[in-house]
């Protein structure tokens, strides 16, 4: 069984406790470890208002995972949180290398190198 890095942004319905909090954050967990992957990092970014409601959500507590897993659980992986009730949305990166893959930023940097330098002296 070959695993791969994967990171994992995840909205949790806001909570009331820190104990709370701490359930969601495990609930999250567990399906992971259960399907035969480890966790390399888990932090919790705090509690923010989102960009539009959500399943009657204003705001969401954000928590990153970096996680390694096999490619064949991911799927399972994917419809387990789907399923979780603290779970409002999540976003699943493969990490090549250790870092997530972001084509956009590189594409985004270079349209604005270009637009710097062909501005007129």
């Amino acid at each position: 069984m070959v695993s791969r890095a994967y990171e994992a942004l995840i909205i949790l319905k806001p909570s009331g406790t820190e104990a709370d909090l701490a359930q969601a954050v495990k609930q999250v967990e567990e399906p992971i470890k259960k399907l035969g992957g480890s966790i390399d990092t888990s932090e919790g970014w705090g509690r923010r208002r989102l960009a539009y409601r959500i399943s009657r959500q204003v705001e969401g507590h954000y928590h990153l995972l970096r996680f390694r897993v096999d490619p064949q659980q991911l799927e399972e992986l994917k419809r387990v949180l789907r399923l979780t009730e603290v779970v409002i949305r999540f976003l699943i990166l493969n990490r090549e290398n250790g870092h997530p893959q972001a084509v956009a930023t590189t594409s985004s940097g270079a349209a604005a190198q270009t637009l710097v330098s062909s501005t007129p002296q």
